[in-house]
């Protein structure tokens, strides 16, 4: 039977979810497929838990490391991926996935790449870098049909988006023009507030649903959308950068450098404003989106 390890760096909401899925979907893979999926690391903001042997981190422990980060008692141990990475790929195929918030894992991406493993994001901010970064070169690289870094999980919330996008492009479609509410976070605090719902408490609400990024302001500045825009673009073969993109943003100048607790306690300050616009919006027989 064919093993595949698995090296997951990032481990919030999306991170523990997948090791659960891992863990859940591990025999049904073996009996369909024939592959013994293993996860040989986990890495989080501490550092990394890595695997003893070939076999990878056993179930009962990567149950436990989920239920400490959900209750808040402890990330991974202290190990480093980038050190382990090299033993890991020896033991065979390896595939880094990317479930990181944010710019802090691009290194391990690109040593995996240049390591020969595979590497699939979730995290949009790898592949949103300035276009000078040898960083982005290296894996916009290997981000074609055929290439070994994947990206679906970006953009269109597990909807095949990239892939179809790239069909078009490899059967020699010209795509002109892609529009769309690319953000759930911004369709279900924009459909609590047409229900009444106070921007302020529909944000907090999404955040303890798990539908916002750590950090909400990187939502709600239009960052992630214009990530979402700009890896779109960037995989249409347009050259550009986030500075090039125009965005609006809902968080206000004098709250985007506070806490994120403090950002949360005085974000009712925006409240009368967005029920303003929602209650233009439905005057018009409309309602609020965040389109790109």
């Amino acid at each position: 039977m064919k093993r595949v390890s698995l090296v997951q760096v990032g481990f919030g909401t999306v991170g523990g979810a997948l090791i659960e899925q891992v863990v859940e979907n591990r025999p049904l893979w073996r009996e369909r497929f024939g592959i013994d999926v293993t996860i040989a690391a986990v890495a989080g903001r501490a550092g990394a838990t890595i695997a003893g042997d070939a076999r990878g981190i056993i179930d009962a422990e990567l149950r436990q490391l989920v239920d400490r980060r959900r209750s808040g008692t402890g990330d991974p141990a202290h190990g480093s991926v980038a050190e382990a990475l090299p033993g890991i790929l020896q033991a065979g195929p390896t595939i880094v996935l990317d479930a990181a918030a944010g710019e802090g894992t691009v290194d391990i991406d690109v040593q995996a790449l240049r390591l020969g493993a595979g590497v699939v994001l979730s995290n949009k901010a790898p592949l949103a870098l300035p276009m000078s970064d040898p960083r982005s070169s290296a894996l916009w690289a290997e981000t074609s049909s055929t290439g070994r870094l994947k990206f679906e999980a970006t953009c269109g919330a597990g909807l095949p988006v990239i892939s179809t996008l790239q069909s078009l492009l490899d059967t020699g479609d010209r795509v002109r023009e892609i529009s769309g509410t690319l953000s759930g976070t911004f369709g279900a605090i924009f459909s609590a507030v047409g229900s009444g719902v106070h921007f302020s408490q529909a944000v907090k609400d999404a955040k303890a649903q798990g539908y916002t990024e750590p950090d909400p302001r990187d939502d709600l500045s239009g960052l992630d959308v214009a990530r979402k825009g700009l890896i779109l673009s960037r995989t249409m073969g347009n050259s550009i950068d986030l500075n090039d993109i125009e965005v609006h943003s809902l968080v206000p100048d004098h709250l985007a450098d506070v806490s994120i607790d403090e950002f949360l306690n005085r974000l009712s300050e925006q409240d009368p404003d967005i029920a303003r616009q929602a209650d233009e919006s439905a005057a018009a027989g409309l309602s609020l989106k965040y389109v790109m």
